[in-house]
């Protein structure tokens, strides 16, 4: 903070206005009173390459679009925005641990389907990516890639997406942020 307090010239990345990485880079200039710029990218390949080639100062997404660079030491990490610490990556503090309460957010993967489908199609949807979900090596990917395997019913789920959004939606407004 110290370092980007004396700088006009910042850079941070996300993988597109109103992304997780987008919204965390400007509750960051807000809480801390640094000035940086926001290059949206169009996913996180090309903001990791940008990182890469040192054109991005900061910049984010899920542990797995990054979690190779880190243990090839490519990429520091800062911070995990979780409330606990990553499983994978024990020594990267939180953004809570570091001074920034309001940067926690919970990444997450999840299935949907068109507001119409019939209750019987999603029924057998859900069952089958719960038995896939629960597969020992899909577990131990999606472990692997820096993420914990979940598994809730639609509901939990939903509700889930719900209290997400509810967190987010003031911050977005209060930022005056784009979503596309």
């Amino acid at each position: 903070m110290a370092y980007a307090r004396t700088r006009q010239d910042l850079f941070y990345g996300s993988t597109g206005p109103g992304s997780t990485m987008n919204l965390v880079g400007e509750i960051l200039k807000r809480d801390a009173g640094i000035r940086m710029d926001h290059i949206p990218f169009r996913g996180a390949a090309p903001l990791v390459q940008e990182m890469l080639a040192g054109r991005i100062h900061f910049g984010g997404d899920q542990l797995s679009s990054s979690l190779g660079h880190i243990r090839n030491n490519a990429l520091r990490p800062v911070a995990t925005l979780a409330a606990q610490r990553a499983g994978v990556l024990p020594e990267v503090p939180t953004a809570r641990e570091q001074g920034f309460p309001n940067i926690e957010l919970l990444g997450w993967n999840g299935f949907f389907a068109p507001a119409r489908t019939p209750e019987p199609v999603l029924a057998r949807l859900h069952r089958e990516v719960a038995i896939a979900a629960r597969h020992p090596d899909v577990v131990r990917r999606i472990t692997e890639l820096g993420a914990e395997p979940g598994g809730n019913s639609a509901e939990e789920f939903g509700g889930a997406v719900r209290a997400q959004l509810a967190q987010v939606r003031p911050l977005v407004i209060e930022l005056r942020m784009q979503v596309e």
